[in-house]
C-alpha cells in the first residue's frame, strides 16, 4: 500500500511540474508578449491614381464638345477634366475653365507627370484662362512641344491629333505644337501655354 501512495505522490509531482512548464510559470522565464506588427502604412499608388485618371479620360474619346455640358453626353473642357477626376480619383475639381490657374500646385513642366492639369489662355501670351487639358504623355525629351494632351475641344485647331477627329468638336487626344499639316509654327495650344498644376493628393 506504501509503495503504491508513494508512486502516486511521484505521478502526481511530475505532472504538475509538467503544466507548470508548458504554461512558462514554476521556474521557467517568463515570455516576452509578441508584440503586434504595426498596421502597414495606408498609401495611394501614384502611379495607379494616375493611370486611372488617364484611363477614365480616354473612356470618354469622342465625346462631343458642349457648353454648358450634359456629363457624360457631352463635355466642356473644364466639365470633362472636373468628370474624369471626380470618377478616377474623388477629387472635386472646377467647372470653369479660369479656376484652374490657380487650384492645386503649380510645378514646371519638366516635373510635370502624365495626370496633371495644363493651362491655357485666350491668345499667346495671355493671362484670360479659357482653356484646361490633362497631359496624357511627355514628348521624349520631357518639354512642351511634342507632348500630348486629352481634352475637350471646341473648335478645330489644326493640331495634330493622335486620337479622335482633328475636325469635330469633342474629347481628343492631340500633340502639342503640331499641326495636322506637319507644321511645328504657331500650333494653337503650345503658342497659349500657361502653366501646369498638380492637383492630384500625393
Amino acid at each position: 500500500m506504501k509503495w503504491i501512495l508513494a508512486a502516486t505522490a511521484v505521478v502526481i509531482a511530475l505532472s504538475l511540474d509538467s503544466c507548470a512548464t508548458v504554461g512558462g510559470l514554476s521556474g521557467s522565464k517568463p515570455q516576452t508578449p509578441v508584440e503586434a506588427a504595426p498596421p502597414a502604412k495606408q498609401r495611394t499608388d501614384k502611379s495607379a491614381l494616375r493611370q486611372s485618371v488617364l484611363v477614365e479620360a480616354e473612356n470618354h474619346l469622342g465625346v462631343p464638345y458642349k457648353s454648358p455640358p450634359s456629363m457624360p453626353r457631352n463635355f466642356d473642357c473644364s466639365g470633362f477634366v472636373n468628370y474624369v477626376f471626380s470618377k478616377a480619383s474623388g477629387e472635386t475639381l472646377p467647372m470653369a475653365s479660369p479656376a484652374y490657374r490657380t487650384i492645386g500646385k503649380e510645378i514646371d513642366f519638366k516635373d510635370a507627370q502624365p495626370g496633371d492639369l495644363l493651362v491655357f489662355a485666350s491668345r499667346p501670351g495671355g493671362s484670360t484662362i479659357n482653356h484646361v487639358a490633362i497631359l496624357y504623355r511627355k514628348s521624349r525629351t520631357g518639354k512642351l512641344r511634342g507632348s500630348w494632351l486629352i481634352h475637350a475641344v471646341s473648335i478645330p485647331t489644326k493640331t495634330s491629333t493622335i486620337k479622335g477627329n482633328p475636325n469635330s468638336e469633342s474629347v481628343v487626344i492631340s500633340e502639342m505644337g503640331k499641326r495636322g499639316d506637319g507644321d511645328w509654327r504657331n500650333e494653337y495650344f503650345l503658342a497659349r501655354y500657361v502653366c501646369a498644376r498638380r492637383v492630384l493628393n500625393e
